[in-house]
């Protein structure tokens, strides 16, 4: 898996939430629903449905947020307050990944077997042309950035705080309101790339 994802040149994975829970975060790491509550825990959820029906893993994308979705929870809920955390590459070999060629609740992913969707191939698969969809050349795909816009790796187990390197705002307003939640050893950065559409969001629609 370490070869793959260095062939593929992914240098990390993104995770957004709400601010709010940045404190939690880096206490106890990012952590799966069924955690959460198990240790009743108290935390501000995106999904509310989780139609995946993958409570016991938590949500990642490779080199880009999955905008359609961040767009989705900040639209339905402008009072809130979003953040983009960078998670080091080595999660995708070092923990038991699921990979999802498109988003992990559509029906065509939720019909196949977790298993299949684990290991090395698994991995490759989202970086396979997409049907009804021009190449990956003509969307000028970047090496490391997978097909589908919505594609994501599922996350089994607790994510250590130790994984997170960056904190990414979209504006100094909210990097100097949360700024205090972060450790002094991970990098707090205003990033407004991360919450826009990626270039070639005209063919996702």
């Amino acid at each position: 898996m370490r070869n793959a994802v260095n062939e593929y040149g992914v240098r990390f994975l993104l995770h957004f939430t709400q601010a709010s829970n940045l404190s939690s975060i880096f206490e106890h790491g990012i952590l799966p629903i069924t955690v959460l509550q198990s240790r009743r825990m108290a935390y501000n959820w995106n999904d509310a449905y989780r139609l995946d029906g993958c409570y016991n893993a938590s949500c990642f994308s490779v080199e880009m947020p999955n905008y359609k979705m961040f767009y989705k929870y900040r639209y339905e809920n402008p009072q809130l307050d979003w953040v983009v955390l960078g998670i080091k590459k080595e999660l995708l070999w070092e923990k038991d990944c699921a990979f999802c060629v498109e988003n992990a609740a559509s029906t065509s992913i939720t019909q196949t077997s977790i298993e299949s969707r684990k290991g090395v191939q698994a991995f490759r698969r989202l970086y396979d042309e997409f049907p009804n969809k021009p190449t990956r050349r003509e969307l000028k795909l970047p090496t490391a950035v997978p097909t589908n816009p919505q594609a994501e790796v599922l996350v089994f187990g607790n994510v250590e705080p130790s994984y997170i390197f960056s904190v990414c705002f979209e504006d100094a307003i909210l990097r100097d309101k949360y700024r205090k939640y972060v450790p002094n050893n991970v990098n707090v950065e205003i990033q407004k790339w991360l919450y826009q559409p990626r270039h070639d969001y005209e063919y996702w629609r």
